[in-house]
């Protein structure tokens, strides 16, 4: 029998990274991300604290090189300025990890939203009773009464 015909199993678990990366290797390559372990080794590669605020979306080479590429990050609003300072710390540790240079230049988007913000399933506390917003009806500056039956609305839940 043909030895080539069977496939090798191991008796030994597998993380869960060995599993998905032969599956998620062709759809990354065909999003130009070279090397498609960089996603599942972002925070290795750049750390935890900067990995909790920015991604890595794209990496494009020129065309025919394997060297000289931009590697496009989407960041969290607020943090691309921290970003952008370490663009030479993370430009040595992409160099580390490809082992040599392959990433010349960083491309910064501000399209990443973390998963806490994606689910905001904080609930609506109420500080104050809904009977609370017809006490300001005997408030005579309109805009005060307006202004606090607002307050009142909000910290009662009522939107």
């Amino acid at each position: 029998m043909n030895e080539s015909n069977y496939k090798r199993y191991s008796m030994f678990p597998k993380t869960l990274s060995q599993c998905i990366e032969p599956i998620t290797r062709p759809v990354l390559k065909t999003q130009g991300l070279a090397g498609s372990k960089i996603i599942s080794e972002w925070g290795f590669i750049v750390g935890n604290k900067l990995s909790s605020h920015c991604i890595p979306q794209k990496l494009s080479f020129p065309s025919g090189k394997k060297s000289g590429g931009t590697l496009s990050i989407a960041v969290e609003n607020g943090f691309a300025t921290e970003l952008q300072h370490a663009q030479s710390i993370i430009l040595e540790k992409l160099a580390v990890y490809f082992g040599y240079r392959a990433v010349a230049r960083i491309n910064i988007s501000h399209t990443y939203v973390p998963e806490s913000e994606k689910k905001n399933t904080t609930p609506i506390i109420k500080v104050l009773p809904a009977s609370c917003i017809d006490m300001v009806a005997e408030i005579e500056d309109i805009e005060l009464r307006n202004a606090l039956k607002n307050i009142a609305k909000t910290l009662s839940g009522n939107k």
